[in-house]
């Protein structure tokens, strides 16, 4: 067997019979004046008050990193952002209490710090260049790889956050339709979901600021998958763009190394993977939706509570109960070409030959049909702010979600 038979046997070996969903939620941690706290600046001490709540800990380079228990994992994102991913449920309402159940222990933590968490999609105030890496050699290798790649990796390390929905397959077809329509959605995903008003420390104008900032990162291993529509695309062909792409870094007995533009394909010849070594490549790629023995849409901001469990409920509906709005054939190249539509002209904008208005309207109806009562009301407040064109931000300053001081701009 080869190694991309090994890496694709690995991945069908997530096909199931369930139906459930898990979230990962990432949040800024700032100050009164809404710069970001970095590690060294208070995360470190937050986990640590954390830790009490959580019965395993994990640690890099000696120093506390990410939390478990049964329900949820808390780990902090390249330059502090914390996030926490929550188990597969069946339900939007457990996931909510388990998220809930966090922010009760994380919210008086930072309060008696002069601290909040704060939902957006790039921090507030504070500039990329300016935020710390946590101790971990992971990120430090990334970091390295980035600065030759693209633009704007550093910003999308040190101050990006988002929410990500993953979902189950119970076989290889089931997967690459999944996979394909997440695919298509992803313009209308990063619209819906768009919540960053702001771009180093100024105020931003633009739309899909997350969505722009991942076009110029690395292509190599961001977007959509090449292929993906491609009539013999399945488990296999994922595993050669991953065996046959760079993964920055491998994980040795001795620690990460940094390899560099080196091939998978190069690092290992020779030699069989190991379940952990798959893994691990699997995890050093972001395309808008990842491949591990689930899939993981990727292209939502971070976004206050209540619009993050709408978000689960959407993708629940579409995924989980079948709720496909209609959309035509389309490639890479199209998706591509949606994108830049939706940064430029948003609710106004065309894409896939229909105005994304009708395309988010009937995405709704059809969700809305299928989803229980109680899951329904955690979609209403996300599937007003859409079908009024109105961004996450300017619902939340709407409704007042957000602070006076972060409705108010800077």
């Amino acid at each position: 067997m080869t190694n991309t038979e090994r890496i694709a046997e690995y991945i069908a070996k997530g096909c199931t019979s369930k139906k459930q969903i898990g979230v990962e939620i990432e949040h800024f941690a700032v100050k009164e004046d809404l710069s970001q706290v970095s590690y060294s600046g208070g995360i470190r001490g937050i986990l640590n008050e954390l830790s009490e709540y959580y019965p395993e800990k994990e640690y890099s380079l000696g120093e506390i990193i990410a939390l478990y228990d049964n329900e949820a994992s808390i780990t902090i994102e390249p330059a502090g952002q914390i996030e926490i991913s929550i188990k597969p449920c069946c339900s939007i309402e457990d996931i909510d209490k388990i998220y809930k159940k966090f922010l009760s222990r994380a919210e008086p933590i930072l309060s008696s710090r002069g601290m909040k968490l704060v939902n957006l999609g790039y921090t507030p105030r504070s500039k990329a260049n300016d935020e710390e890496l946590i101790p971990k050699t992971r990120y430090e290798f990334m970091d390295r790889y980035f600065n030759n790649t693209g633009s704007m990796g550093r910003n999308m390390m040190r101050a990006t956050a988002s929410t990500q929905v993953s979902i189950d397959f119970s076989d290889e077809s089931d997967c690459v339709n999944k996979l394909r329509a997440a695919n298509l959605l992803t313009p209308i995903f990063s619209l819906i979901t768009d919540n960053s008003p702001f771009f180093e420390g100024n105020r931003y104008s633009g739309r899909m600021l997350r969505t722009k900032i991942w076009q110029s990162v690395d292509n190599a291993r961001c977007g959509t998958v090449p292929g993906l529509f491609a009539d013999r695309f399945g488990f296999l062909k994922y595993a050669e763009y991953v065996y046959n792409s760079p993964p920055i870094l491998i994980l040795t007995e001795k620690g990460a190394v940094y390899t560099g533009s080196r091939p998978a394909s190069d690092i290992y010849k020779g030699r069989e993977l190991h379940d952990s070594e798959i893994e691990h490549l699997l995890s050093m790629f972001f395309p808008d939706t990842r491949l591990k023995r689930y899939i993981e849409i990727r292209p939502a901001d971070s976004m206050p509570h209540g619009f993050a469990m709408g978000y689960a409920a959407l993708i629940k509906a579409i995924f989980v109960k079948g709720a496909l709005p209609e959309l035509p054939e389309a490639n890479e190249n199209d998706i591509e070409l949606a994108k830049e539509e939706l940064l430029k002209n948003g609710f106004d904008g065309i894409i896939y030959g229909h105005p994304v208005k009708k395309i988010i309207n009937d995405m709704f109806e059809k969700a809305e049909a299928v989803l229980g009562s109680k899951d329904l009301q955690y979609l209403t407040p996300l599937a007003s702010a859409a079908r009024s064109g109105r961004t996450i931000y300017e619902e939340s300053t709407r409704k007042g979600i957000f602070s006076n001081e972060l409705s108010a701009g800077i």
